[in-house]
């Protein structure tokens, strides 16, 4: 599975359970982001069972809607819980050492692994 994007790409290998996202997101809205929603939950459907990671490692950057829609994912996920979710990140990349980590607030089962 991918999304491709000018500014963006993101995949699920279903190998490693990851999701991976290089670039950067600019949507302008919540509803933009959709599509990003719903790909996120058919890989979350994909590992069931297992732990999903998302790598933001090469996200650039990620506006406040993308925030939203990935804060609406943890939560949809801690409810259903039939899953683990793994957060990769960069302390190089200043949004993720100050966003990343709130996604754990939302869930305490969340791994973060940022370095």
């Amino acid at each position: 599975m991918e999304i491709k994007d000018l500014d963006y790409n993101i995949q699920y290998n279903e190998a490693t359970k990851t999701v991976k996202f290089v670039g950067s997101i600019r949507l302008q809205n919540l509803p933009a982001y959709e599509p990003i929603k719903l790909f996120l939950r058919d890989a979350a459907k994909l590992s069931q069972g297992s732990a999903l990671t998302l790598d933001f490692r090469d996200l650039q950057f990620v506006n406040s809607s993308g925030i939203t829609t990935l804060s609406m994912f943890i939560i949809d996920s801690r409810k259903t819980a039939a899953y683990q979710i793994k957060i990769q990140g960069s302390t190089n990349i200043s949004w993720q050492s100050k966003s990343l980590s709130n996604f754990k607030k939302l869930w305490d089962q969340v791994v973060l692994e940022i370095s």
